[in-house]
């Protein structure tokens, strides 16, 4: 059989996702495997028609399609999403219609199910079989157990190739057919606060009423704001996942990205991420951005930032996407105030939204930097990092003084405390704890409205 291997990784063959292609390979030599690195090679298929043209005939021609990329950041490393907008930019979906196709992906498993539910979506946008992906933990292939769990992977999606069996679909088409967001009667506000606003944005000037959105935004808030567009600030390129950057937090890139990453985002009190939606995520310059900001390790520096997004698409139809959205701020410790789409027939509701988020930020700014807690975006984000940073301390010495510092190695204590040896042994006693469990309900309660008791008391005193 025929595949056709679409690599993400701008370290073509020297990626770590390359060695689990070549196990396979070796494991299953009487197929044939024609590897496009596109990762890597990006600008040259962006640039070169009859090389892009040459990967769809490829394509066209095989039996199977095999996504294989690092996560970057939630998703797919940049170079692979650019690819992605290319093939519906040129209309040449036609190309992959009726492939069986599937993805392989490495990482820290942090978010990597956002990366593939991304590619399931898009190789069904393609019209393509697709077959439920395999997640590798980047030191899986060094295990036993996991390379026979990538041979019967594999030998399973052959199977569904030979046969080209009917996978079941997960994501409807999109669509959008709201009106361009007109806002009226919108009055500059005096610029009486001193807080530092930032918006981020890949708006192009055919971008209404994202662009619309933001100077709402501007005119509303009463704070001056700086507006940076990524668009128009010297970035020469995708993250390479070179590591180069790990030690010193430095990117070997000569390049505004840094500095802008710092200045203004980290620095601010406030940033709205101003975002336009492209096939089934943001844009991939925007992804650029976000895969870049690697140098900065895997350090929370948001905190107490109040973050938003204004959305231009159709973000409701984008579950994947929406999941990111409130991953972001959880991860980074920040506050998500709030999400302001495009998707009303109604202007008004528009502007009264972005004034609720305006509303929100300076609330949030000026209440010792109010953060939401937690839900398991954010805990569990957080002990998938807290754990590689730990094991990897030597690696990323950065990342590993921050989390020491900010005291993140917060590994969980015995609920008992001293008094867990004690009880220990007397829980294998079934008697025991039947008697405990029978009491253990009352005490739990007991405890919780001691504190509210207490707060209580204190309320009480306070009005006298």
């Amino acid at each position: 059989m025929k595949f056709v291997i679409l690599n993400g990784s701008p370290r073509e063959t020297k990626s770590v996702t390359y060695q689990y292609l070549r196990y396979i390979e070796i494991n299953f030599p009487g197929n044939e495997y024609i590897v496009h690195h596109i990762g890597r090679k990006i600008k040259k298929i962006e640039k070169d028609q009859e090389y892009f043209d040459s990967i769809l005939k490829d394509i066209a021609a095989a039996d199977g399609v095999i996504w294989i990329y690092p996560v970057y950041l939630l998703l797919i490393p940049s170079q692979l999403k650019r690819f992605i907008e290319l093939v519906f930019e040129r209309k040449k979906l036609s190309y992959f219609q009726g492939k069986n196709a599937t993805s392989i992906s490495t990482s820290a498993n942090f978010y990597d199910h956002l990366a593939h539910n991304y590619i399931h979506a898009i190789s069904e946008d393609f019209g393509m079989r697709y077959y439920r992906g395999y997640s590798a933990e980047m030191m899986d292939l060094l295990k036993k157990k996991e390379r026979k769990r990538l041979l019967n992977f594999t030998k399973q999606f052959i199977i569904q190739c030979e046969n080209k069996l009917e996978t079941a679909k997960v994501y409807s088409p999109l669509t959008f057919d709201y009106p361009i967001y007109k806002p009226l009667n919108v009055i500059m506000q005096p610029k009486t606060k001193k807080h530092k606003i930032t918006v981020l944005t890949d708006a192009l000037e055919s971008d209404i009423s994202l662009n619309n959105m933001i100077e709402t935004f501007v005119k509303l808030m009463p704070c001056e704001v700086s507006v940076v567009n990524v668009n128009k600030i010297n970035i020469r390129g995708g993250c390479l996942g070179c590591l180069n950057c790990i030690a010193d937090n430095i990117c070997f890139y000569p390049d505004e990205h840094m500095e802008i990453f710092s200045k203004y985002t980290v620095e601010a009190d406030a940033v709205v991420y101003a975002y336009k939606t492209q096939d089934r995520y943001f844009t991939s310059r925007m992804k650029i951005f976000q895969d870049r900001s690697f140098f900065n390790g895997h350090r929370p520096v948001f905190k107490g930032q109040q973050q938003a997004f204004f959305v231009s698409g159709p973000l409701r139809q984008l579950p994947i996407l929406r999941e990111v959205i409130e991953a972001i701020p959880e991860i980074g410790r920040a506050n998500l105030v709030g999400v302001v789409t495009d998707e009303y027939n109604d202007s008004k509701q528009i502007t009264t939204l972005i004034q609720n988020i305006i509303d929100g930020m300076l609330w949030g700014i000026e209440h010792n930097k109010y953060t939401r807690h937690k839900t398991f975006l954010g805990v569990g984000g957080h002990k998938v990092f807290r754990d590689l940073i730990h094991m990897y301390q030597i690696i990323f010495p950065q990342d590993y003084y921050y989390y020491k510092k900010e005291k993140l190695f917060d590994w969980p204590k015995i609920f008992f405390g001293g008094f867990g040896f004690i009880l220990k042994p007397l829980m294998r006693s079934s008697y025991f704890r039947k008697r405990f469990f029978a009491q253990a309900g009352k005490y739990q309660i007991k405890m919780y409205t001691k504190v509210v008791k207490k707060e209580e008391d204190d309320n009480n005193k306070t009005k006298k």
